[in-house]
């Protein structure tokens, strides 16, 4: 019954996720065509150097570090790109607010329910379907970058293992606001208000950790946002996903699916 129940979710919006998976691996085949044109390292450095040293720390990008990391870093840095998280993200909000709390609004949860089909079984296929919107987008742009990177042929090299150290982190990072947005869903009865909810969490959550090492007040609130552990630069010049950034990031989505599925089988739906 669940995996009936996983396709059935997954159709839903699959047009709009499809176009935000496809937006998302057109940024990241590109970033290769930028580092050539740019001369490669040795450019990417000579640019990020005439950049003041606030715009480096914005940019999360100084000349030792692109001297140090090469291509790879310049790479990573794309996967915290604002345009990047605005994509990914938008595809998780956007299914998990879809997921229960606009079935609730739109009355198809309670139909659902009044069927032979247990809560636990409803739940499951929406967590499912969550850890399969993180897989696929998980690997949609490390997969988009390896293949600007064939046609591009920039000067540096990247290997295989640290695209797909890369794609685990995106996977967990993917899962744990996937996570919190659906104990949210399971807390509403709009798709609105979830999506309100987890755009002011994650608009404060990137405000702090951008601005953290400029303002020391916010340092100290720097770990309370998801961002703090996404280090893309870490995961793919390393070739390995950070273990403090797995822990955090995989136990944060597994409370936020665990309280939710405690909110969803104690709430009462109305027909």
């Amino acid at each position: 019954m669940i995996a009936p129940l996983t396709q059935r979710l997954l159709r839903r919006g699959l047009l709009g996720t499809v176009m935000l998976m496809l937006g998302m691996m057109l940024f990241q085949f590109v970033n290769p065509f930028i580092a050539d044109s740019l001369g490669g390292p040795e450019g990417l450095a000579s640019l990020v150097e005439q950049l003041p040293p606030a715009m480096q720390v914005l940019a999360q990008m100084s000349p030792d570090f692109v001297a140090l990391t090469g291509l790879a870093g310049y790479l990573s840095r794309g996967f915290d790109h604002p345009v990047f998280l605005i994509l990914l993200l938008s595809a998780v909000i956007g299914f998990t607010a879809r997921a229960i709390a606009g079935e609730v609004d739109s009355g198809v949860l309670a139909l659902a329910l009044s069927r032979p089909i247990s809560r636990l079984q409803l739940y499951m296929a929406r967590v499912l379907s969550l850890v399969l919107i993180a897989i696929v987008f998980g690997l949609a742009g490390p997969i988009a970058s390896r293949a600007g990177l064939l046609v591009a042929d920039p000067t540096g090299s990247v290997r295989n293992g640290q695209l797909l150290a890369l794609a685990a982190l995106i996977m967990l990072f993917a899962w744990s606001v996937g996570g919190l947005a659906l104990m949210v869903s399971a807390m509403s009865s709009s798709t609105g208000r979830v999506v309100s909810w987890a755009t002011g969490y994650l608009v404060i959550a990137y405000f702090v950790d951008v601005f953290a090492e400029l303002w020391s007040i916010l340092e100290p609130l720097r770990p309370l946002s998801l961002f703090a552990w996404l280090d893309t630069s870490g995961a793919m010049v390393d070739a390995s996903v950070p273990v403090d950034s797995g822990l955090v990031l995989g136990i944060v989505g597994l409370v936020g699916v665990v309280a939710g599925w405690l909110v969803f089988r104690q709430r009462d739906f109305m027909v």
